[in-house]
């Protein structure tokens, strides 16, 4: 009997918890499905008591407008974001290993100046590169873009891949010595291939921060021709803003590219996550 009401109370359990999973994705996925549903309208009526949460005039005109208005920034931005990510990977990855492998002192204040850098505001970062790539004739172009958002992405790919690489085994290190192999080539040929799901996990993390970046594109690259999806964006919605359904049409092809790569990496970065999480 108490077998039976103690599995009662885990299925009950489970029943709510299921729900409350559910409602929570529900809360999550409406504002992009709503989204949807005004990209396909003809006429949407954002300010009707009942808005339709299905199309009813079901169109395409929006997504060609889109298309013709941030297809361009949208390979910009992928442009930017990947280099950056793989800027920043390049970086990280034998620093996080420099700072699990050697046993340098005070690495622990290291890693907290590192973390406390994510919170220095991103406008006050863009003011000083301002006046830099002003004075390096960077303001405008590919490299000053990609350089701000790797400089920005670059500590917390480092704190990320070093919270992978920590719960290594020590044994690993000593068995690359052991048959002769180096630093530099117990890092390429050992660790990171072993560290992969971690520096997927912190690539992933770099390419999503320069792909939404704003701030710096504003400062540096505003009026320029190389203008990302944010700042497309920005100057779309100032230009359509009373025709709901191209800015929202807007809005889905933008992100679809950021969420294919994320659909595709998602099983590499459950394992980043897991990890850096036990082990950070």
């Amino acid at each position: 009997m108490a077998r039976l009401h103690g599995g009662m109370r885990r299925t009950g359990r489970e029943l709510c918890l299921n729900i409350v999973g559910v409602a929570a994705i529900g809360l999550l996925v409406f504002p992009v499905w709503w989204a949807l549903c005004v990209a396909l309208e003809n006429d949407p009526n954002f300010y009707a008591t009942s808005p339709d949460l299905l199309p009813v005039h079901l169109i395409w005109q929006n997504v060609n407008v889109a298309l013709q208005q941030v297809g361009g920034d949208i390979v910009t931005s992928l442009i930017v974001s990947a280099s950056a990510a793989v800027i920043g990977v390049v970086i990280a990855v034998p620093t996080a290993y420099a700072l699990k492998r050697f046993r340098v002192r005070y690495s622990s204040i290291v890693v907290l100046v590192v973390l406390l850098s994510q919170m220095v505001p991103g406008i006050s970062l863009s003011l000083a590169f301002y006046s830099q790539f002003r004075r390096l004739d960077l303001l405008g172009s590919y490299p000053g873009l990609i350089l701000a958002d790797s400089t920005y992405a670059v500590p917390l790919m480092v704190v990320l891949i070093r919270a992978y690489m920590v719960s290594l085994p020590d044994e690993l290190f000593e068995a690359a010595r052991v048959d002769g192999a180096g630093e530099v080539r117990c890092l390429w040929s050992v660790v990171a291939p072993m560290s992969f799901p971690g520096i997927v996990t912190a690539a992933l993390f770099g390419f999503l921060g320069a792909w939404g970046d704003f701030v710096f594109a504003l400062t540096l690259n505003s009026g320029s021709s190389v203008q990302p999806v944010t700042l497309g964006l920005f100057d779309f919605q100032n230009r359509y803003q009373i025709s709901w359904g191209p800015i929202m049409a807007t809005v889905i092809v933008a992100a679809i590219p950021a969420g294919v790569i994320l659909a595709v990496a998602q099983r590499w970065v459950r394992a980043g996550l897991r990890a850096g999480a036990l082990n950070g």
